[in-house]
C-alpha cells in the first residue's frame, strides 16, 4: 500500500507537470505583457487581479516572472485582461495596486499549493474571481520548477512555502494598516484569507516561526480558511489557537484525498487535510468533512474546466460563495446548508460538521 501511494503521488505530480506545460508555452506566455512602469492602466471591466509576488522579475524576458524565490522583496502587480491579453502593471505598493480593483467587492487573499507558475496562478485567480464575484489577491510564490523532477519539486515546494512565511506576514501587515486607515478599497468590504494544500505551510510557519503580535491584537480578517492542508495534523491545534487576527477559522478536510495520502506517505505524517482527529482540534475553528461530497478530490473549492469528472454541488457552491464573501457561517448553519441540498449531495455529507 505504501509503495502504491508513493507511485500514485509521483504519477499525479507527473500529470500535473504535463498540464502545467500548457501554461508555460511561448504561445501562452505571449498572452501576458509586462507594461512599462510609467504607463497607467485604463480599466474597462472587472477582469482584473492583484498579485503579490516574491519571484524574481526579468522585465526584458517573455517569461518575465521566473520560477525562483526572492526573499529580499515583494513585488506588487495589477493585472487586467483586455482583448485576450493580460496587461501586467507593476505597482509601488499594495495600496496602489488595490486602488485599481473595483471598489466595494469583497476580497479573497489566495495562497495556492504546489505546482504553480505565474501564469497558472493567474488562471486560478481569474476562475475564483469570476465564480465568486470577488476581488482576488494572489500571494504568488515559487511552488515548482519546471526543470526539476517531481520528487525534488515536492521538497522545493515545501521549502519555498516555509521561506515565504515572513513575506506573507509583511503583506498581512499592509492589509491590517489599510483596514485601520479605512482605505477606500477595503472600506465596507469583507476580507478572507484562503490557503490551499501547501499554501497552508505559509500560514503554519508564519504563526510558529515569526512574531505575529503586530497583527494579532484585533481581528481584521473576516474568514480564514485552511483548505486541504498539506501540513501535519498532529499538533495543529497549538498554532491554530494562536490566531486571533481572524474572526472565523474554517478547516476543510477529506479522508480520501489522494494527493494528501501520498504526502502522508512521503512525510510519514498524517496531513491535516486528510483527517482532523476530534481529540486534537482547535477550539477556535469549525471543521468540515467534505469526503462524502468530493470523493478522492483535492481541489474541491471551485469548478475547474479541465476536471470534467467533478463539479461542485449547489450546496457546496453556496457554501464557498458565502465563505469567500466573508460571511460568518456557524457549524449549525453549515449543517443546514448541506442538508438542505441533501438530494444533490451524498447522504451523510454533513455528519462531521462541527466545532470542537
Amino acid at each position: 500500500m505504501k509503495r502504491f501511494l508513493i507511485v500514485l503521488l509521483l504519477l499525479l505530480q507527473v500529470k500535473a507537470q504535463a498540464q502545467l506545460a500548457n501554461y508555460n508555452t511561448t504561445e501562452y506566455w505571449s498572452q501576458f505583457v509586462l507594461e512599462r512602469s510609467a504607463m497607467k492602466p485604463v480599466i474597462t471591466g472587472d477582469t482584473c487581479l492583484v498579485f503579490v509576488s516574491n519571484r524574481f522579475i526579468h522585465p526584458d524576458s517573455l517569461r518575465f516572472v521566473d520560477e525562483y524565490l526572492d526573499t529580499t522583496s515583494l513585488k506588487y502587480f495589477f493585472l487586467e485582461k483586455l482583448e485576450g491579453k493580460w496587461k501586467v502593471y507593476q505597482a509601488p505598493s499594495l495600496n496602489e495596486a488595490m486602488e485599481l480593483l473595483p471598489h466595494k467587492k469583497d476580497i479573497v487573499v489566495y495562497a495556492e499549493g504546489m505546482g504553480k507558475i505565474f501564469t497558472s496562478n493567474v488562471y486560478r485567480a481569474q476562475l475564483m474571481s469570476r465564480q465568486y464575484d470577488v476581488n482576488v489577491v494572489m500571494f504568488d510564490y515559487s511552488s515548482i520548477n519546471t526543470t526539476y523532477k517531481p520528487s525534488k519539486n515536492f521538497r522545493i515546494a515545501r521549502l519555498n512555502a516555509r521561506l515565504s512565511a515572513g513575506q506573507y506576514l509583511q503583506m498581512l501587515q499592509q492589509f491590517q494598516k489599510a483596514r485601520q486607515e479605512d482605505q477606500p478599497w477595503i472600506s465596507g468590504v469583507k476580507l478572507t484569507t484562503f490557503y490551499h494544500s501547501m499554501g497552508n505551510i505559509i500560514l503554519e510557519q508564519m504563526v510558529q516561526q515569526h512574531d505575529i503580535s503586530s497583527i494579532n491584537s484585533t481581528p481584521f480578517v473576516d474568514n480564514l480558511v485552511i483548505n486541504a492542508a498539506c501540513v501535519p495534523q498532529r499538533g495543529h491545534a497549538e498554532w491554530v489557537e494562536q490566531i486571533r487576527f481572524a474572526k472565523q477559522i474554517y478547516v476543510h478536510y477529506n479522508q480520501t484525498d489522494l494527493q494528501l495520502k501520498g504526502a502522508h506517505v512521503l512525510t510519514l505524517k498524517k496531513q491535516l487535510g486528510e483527517k482532523a482527529s476530534r481529540r486534537q482540534r482547535a477550539d477556535n475553528a469549525i471543521y468540515i468533512n467534505f469526503h462524502d461530497m468530493v470523493g478522492w478530490q483535492h481541489s474541491y473549492f471551485m469548478n475547474f474546466p479541465y476536471n470534467v469528472k467533478f463539479k461542485l454541488t449547489p450546496a457546496m457552491k453556496d457554501y464557498f460563495s458565502r465563505l469567500f464573501n466573508g460571511q460568518g457561517i456557524s457549524s449549525h448553519e453549515a449543517l443546514s446548508l448541506f442538508t438542505t441540498s441533501s438530494n444533490q449531495s451524498p447522504a451523510g455529507a454533513h455528519q462531521d460538521i462541527r466545532r470542537q
